[in-house]
């Protein structure tokens, strides 16, 4: 979606016969354009090209999804899950399009932004600044919200089809949108079909692999194994599991969707793809959470009914206990047996000295990195927020160093005015 300017604002009207005043154009999309609605800030409007490809179909599909709005598409404190169609938008010709909740982008990132580990810390100078600050556990917190979000679409007959990481935005609140609603498969009341066509390879599940998606149905459960996949790139450092690991089967290793219909993921049981040396391994996750794993990659394979649920997955993540590592450096959970991030740092140390060690021709010694005395894991309270660029740890150090401050400036006055007084006495 681009911004445009100076486009000639349309007079609509809703269905029910009222009047709408557009607002100047707020972007161009490949389907339609968008505009404000002056009346009511809270909504946004998009009018479909005339020249759209089955124009009457999608006008016919937006105007069934107006009829079945799910409930929860916009939170008791306003924030917008969906962009669902709310209300019919006409003309003299009939229908011309919908309006929808309109939602906050300036705060907002796609989610692959949360996910990408090098997109988080260092983001662009015109994106959001926020990122730099997002903790694992905002990433987990991420991760629950998005779940409620496929809850939200699943209440109705749809399903979201294009699942991918563009039509998903994360607010700096760690809450999640996802947009481009009237792309979303549905079904009315009649029974009649609107399909998605539309879907990126290494989101879509294996069941689908070769399918016409323009022609075919998708289930529910389809959603489900994208499902999976955000919440793996979100908890696992953006690692997909069917894309980066070790190859360990014959010959090179296959593409991802290959992978999808054997079941092979990195780190599954028995699973000819291992972990990336660079990469967390599945066994830092709470049991429970590596269970769903389990059924969303390896059973859910042969049998796609196996995934776990959106409402599943969420009730796994908001039951991890987040812990800091033994470093006092990361955030893990409270059961991890080991950070998996202090492992990939010292790995990471260890190829650098390899590789100086190597362009010095051989000369020198090779030490070992040498590791910190390990410390009992110190408990780290939910934080439900937007990220903030101190710590609780880093507040508790700049509390601690003032107050030592104030002690030092108090010790010295009273010396100097000892010193003072004693001299004075001496004088008289």
């Amino acid at each position: 979606m681009t911004v445009a300017r100076d486009a000639q604002v349309p007079a609509v009207r809703l269905a029910s016969g009222e009047p709408i005043a557009l607002t100047p154009l707020l972007a161009r999309a490949g389907e339609g354009t968008v505009y404000g609605v002056s009346q009511h800030p809270q909504w946004a409007a998009k009018i479909f090209h005339p020249t759209l490809k089955e124009l009457q179909a999608k006008l016919d599909k937006v105007a069934a999804m107006v009829r079945s709005v799910p409930p929860g598409t916009v939170q008791p404190n306003g924030f917008v899950v969906l962009t669902w169609p709310s209300h019919l938008l006409v003309d003299d010709r009939g229908p011309v399009g919908f309006v929808m909740p309109r939602i906050d982008t300036a705060t907002s990132v796609e989610i692959h932004t949360m996910s990408n580990p090098t997109n988080r810390s260092d983001p662009l100078p015109s994106a959001p600044q926020w990122t730099r600050h997002a903790t694992w556990e905002h990433l987990v917190n991420t991760a629950a919200n998005l779940c409620l979000a496929v809850q939200v679409v699943h209440r109705v007959d749809a399903v979201i089809g294009d699942f991918q990481e563009r039509n998903i935005l994360v607010s700096d609140t760690t809450e999640v949108t996802l947009v481009d609603c009237d792309s979303m498969q549905f079904t009315d009341r009649s029974g009649r079909q609107f399909l998605c066509g539309v879907g990126r390879p290494e989101f879509t599940a294996p069941e689908l692999a070769g399918v016409d998606l323009r022609t075919r149905p998708r289930g529910k459960p389809s959603d489900l194994f994208a499902l999976a996949v955000h919440i793996h790139q979100l908890l696992m450092e953006g690692n997909h599991p069917f894309m980066r690991g070790t190859w360990t089967g014959p010959g090179p290793q296959p593409d991802a969707l290959s992978l999808a219909r054997s079941g092979s993921w990195a780190g599954g049981p028995r699973s000819p793809l291992h972990t990336h040396p660079l990469a967390p391994r599945i066994t830092f996750l709470p049991d429970a959470v590596q269970r769903l794993f389990v059924r969303a990659f390896t059973e859910g394979a042969r049998e796609p009914g196996r995934r776990p649920t959106a409402g599943e997955w969420r009730n796994a993540l908001l039951d991890i206990r987040i812990a800091v590592c033994p470093r006092g450096t990361h955030q893990i959970p409270a059961t991890a047996q080991s950070c998996p991030w202090c492992a990939i740092d010292d790995e990471r140390a260890s190829r650098q000295q390899a590789q100086q060690w190597a362009r010095s021709g051989g000369t020198g010694s090779r030490r070992a990195v040498p590791q910190p005395p390990p410390r009992h894991a110190a408990p780290h309270k939910q934080v439900r927020k937007t990220p903030s660029g101190l710590t609780r740890n880093h507040k508790l150090i700049l509390a601690g160093l003032l107050t030592v401050v104030i002690i030092v400036v108090t010790l010295t006055v009273f010396i100097v005015w000892a010193i003072l007084s004693g001299a004075s006495t001496f004088g008289s």
